[in-house]
């Protein structure tokens, strides 16, 4: 095993414990409804943030380093699949086995989180077919409208899934110190990805509210259209099953 899968497999299994200790902890909280104009005023808000993008690709660029090559180089581990695998399968089969459904929830949330972040990503690549960095440098508004295949860079997909799950271990945890240790983990990643000429400023900033409203629609705290979250229900035998529910 390479130093970096061990690197990844050893996150996975902190998150995973911090779950597991902060779930079974967890209580009901009050939620909030998405408004219609809430997603146009993120969106507007990303869009003006374009005129910093070419500045702050330059400034990072100019200055690289050594120390700072390698601190990038552990920061693009955090969004690999070995540490969600580690962090939402073993919640989830551990929930399982001990009869404790808001550890399973949790896991689940982990993996949820993930996919319905990555499926508002991979439709965003496809939509805007943004150049990266490294191959338009001097270009930050280079858009190849429905062309994502060749020109992936808006949204990052990495700042997606590491803030969908800083986001849900954060939720879960809810604690200030495991909080702002798995805020600046997610930070550190999406910094990478800019420091590293593979996105632009914007790709992260809309990647980091992909992953945030992820993790916060499959968990509950946000609501839309009355959808509640996936609730795990455990049955005799450690039979598990998935349940629904729409408030009209």
């Amino acid at each position: 095993m390479t130093n970096h899968k061990l690197q990844r497999l050893v996150l996975g299994t902190m998150l995973f414990c911090v779950a597991m200790s902060s779930a079974l902890a967890c209580q009901s909280r009050e939620y909030a409804a998405i408004k219609w104009w809430h997603p146009v005023v993120a969106s507007l808000g990303v869009a003006a943030l374009v005129v910093v993008d070419q500045p702050i690709h330059d400034f990072w660029q100019d200055n690289r380093s050594g120390t700072l090559d390698d601190i990038s180089d552990v920061a693009k581990q955090f969004k690999e699949p070995e540490v969600f695998i580690a962090a939402g399968s073993g919640a989830m089969a551990l929930g399982l086995m001990l009869d404790e459904p808001v550890v399973a929830q949790t896991g689940l949330q982990i993996v949820a989180a993930y996919g319905l972040s990555s499926g508002m990503m991979i439709a965003t690549k496809w939509l805007f077919g943004r150049s990266r960095p490294s191959d338009t440098p001097d270009d930050h508004i280079q858009f190849d409208w429905f062309d994502g295949d060749e020109n992936s860079s808006f949204p990052s997909g990495s700042a997606a899934v590491v803030f969908s799950l800083a986001t849900t271990v954060a939720d879960a945890a809810d604690n200030n110190v495991v909080s702002v240790a798995l805020y600046g983990g997610a930070v550190l990643n999406s910094w990478s990805r800019v420091y590293g000429n593979r996105h632009w400023f914007t790709d992260v900033a809309l990647g980091t509210l992909y992953g945030v409203a992820a993790a916060k629609l499959v968990n509950g705290r946000w609501r839309l259209f009355g959808l509640r979250p996936p609730t795990v229900i455990v049955g005799p035998a450690g039979r598990a099953s998935l349940r629904y529910q729409v408030d009209f």
